[in-house]
């Protein structure tokens, strides 16, 4: 049984961010993503969605709209035999946050509270997984916790802090699949 994880950020990386994307009819794969989940699975990854979903926390709409979407994924992801080990969706934001347990925070990119419970529910080796994500809070966690780390462009990243990128040698890519494809996975596969 593999011990390694691909970690993936969900809008921006895997599908197109139209911003609150919570309904089927709003989401388009990004390009190449299917045949990225593809090899990612032919590389003995188990896969892991980590995303925030603040629209949840903000009112524009209900976890319930979040893990019907998440179904219906998982069933168009079925067709080609490839399977999300698990969704871990942070549907808190800390401007709207009063009422609940601060430390619900944590599991919020870049906090590593779901990294951390993937590791310990799954017995995951960290040092041999990975994490893509278009935004540096993404990555972040990746760095912390010993993963390799990803960046994926996307319409954010003239607002990422390349600095930070440069200096943890995080290599950007056009697309998961181009980042799933490079040498740099492959010495860890």
């Amino acid at each position: 049984m593999s011990n390694k994880a691909f970690f993936l950020d969900r809008d921006g990386t895997l599908n197109v961010d139209y911003d609150f994307v919570h309904r089927i009819e709003d989401w388009t794969w990004c390009d190449g993503a299917i045949e990225a989940l593809r090899l990612i699975r032919d590389n003995d990854f188990k896969i892991f969605v980590v995303t925030n979903q603040s629209g949840v926390a903000r009112g524009h709409f209900e976890m319930d709209d979040v893990n019907k979407l998440h179904r219906w994924v998982d069933e168009q992801l079925a067709k080609y035999d490839i399977q999300i080990t698990e969704w871990y969706v942070a549907p808190w934001h800390p401007e709207f946050h009063d009422e609940n347990d601060p430390e619900l925070l944590e599991y919020r990119k870049p906090g590593t509270g779901y990294f951390e419970k993937a590791r310990d529910e799954y017995d995951l080796d960290l040092s041999l997984s990975c994490m893509a994500g278009d935004k540096v809070s993404d990555l972040q966690p990746a760095v912390e916790l010993g993963m390799k780390p990803f960046f994926i462009r996307s319409r954010f990243e003239p607002s990422q802090d390349h600095d930070w990128l440069k200096g943890h040698d995080v290599i950007t890519y056009d697309r998961l699949l181009d980042a799933v494809k490079s040498q740099e996975m492959e010495h860890i596969s």
